[in-house]
């Protein structure tokens, strides 16, 4: 009798408990809003184009899917889109990302592990700067890339706290740069390594509540052209963004 009272006091725990570590191991959705600072430089040799650094802020959406933030350890990945714009004065910024990654979580200690991650997605974005001289210009600019990172993962009672760093390659890229009462020509792009860095908080983990997360990221994109000509002669654009993200999961 007393055997069979601990057999079912212990299943009525694990019942009581496979709610609460649900969340911890399981992928989850996050869906949320973020907003960055970006800051532009755009050099050309073309004589109708000034040189400028703008400085532009833009607003978005994200969605993700996986256990990146969730997972105590083994196979970890997530799935995920975003989209920004951004306008300021003549200068307008509209881009999109959809993204793919997995990997492995090792543990170091009890509440500490080592993330490596592997992925790859797809980039497009399109600059229409002010170029000065009453000329409208465009940049549209598209890229596959593999994505190599590290990450660490500090998973406490109330909050998991994680550092990612890595970097995207842009492969087999493209851009269009239009010039009004110019033309406008379709180019292939250097194949580039562009770092980027993200720490994430993620808060509410317990049973019952609604998990919110926060996030700070920087990038650096870099558009090098793989040839030139008259039209396109040394035109080069490198974006350095910082950011905010704010989520929550279900």
């Amino acid at each position: 009798m007393r055997s069979r009272f601990s057999l079912i006091k212990a299943s009525t725990v694990g019942v009581l408990l496979v709610p609460a570590f649900a969340f911890a191991q399981g992928p989850v959705s996050q869906v949320g809003i973020k907003g960055s600072y970006n800051e532009y430089s755009y050099d050309s040799d073309i004589s109708q184009i000034d040189d400028s650094k703008e400085r532009l802020p833009t607003v978005g959406a994200f969605y993700n899917y996986g256990n990146k933030l969730t997972s105590q350890g083994g196979f970890i990945y997530q799935a995920g889109i975003e989209a920004n714009y951004g306008e300021k004065d003549d200068n307008e910024l509209r881009d999109a990302r959809g993204e793919i990654d997995l990997g492995l979580r090792a543990p170091l200690d009890n509440n500490l592990y080592a993330d490596f991650i592997v992925g790859g997605g797809y980039d497009w974005s399109r600059f229409e700067p002010d170029a000065g001289n009453g000329l409208e210009t465009r940049t549209t600019n598209k890229s596959p890339f593999a994505k190599l990172g590290l990450g660490l993962t500090h998973q406490g009672q109330s909050m998991t706290t994680r550092f990612e760093a890595g970097t995207r390659y842009s492969l087999d890229a493209e851009t269009k740069l239009r010039v009004e009462n110019v033309g406008s020509e379709t180019l292939d792009m250097k194949d580039k390594a562009n770092p980027y860095a993200e720490l994430t908080f993620l808060w509410n983990q317990r049973e019952g509540a609604l998990p919110v997360s926060a996030s700070l990221y920087y990038e650096r994109t870099n558009f090098e052209l793989a040839d030139a000509d008259q039209l396109t002669a040394n035109t080069k654009l490198q974006s350095d963004e910082v950011g905010l993200k704010l989520g929550m999961m279900f």
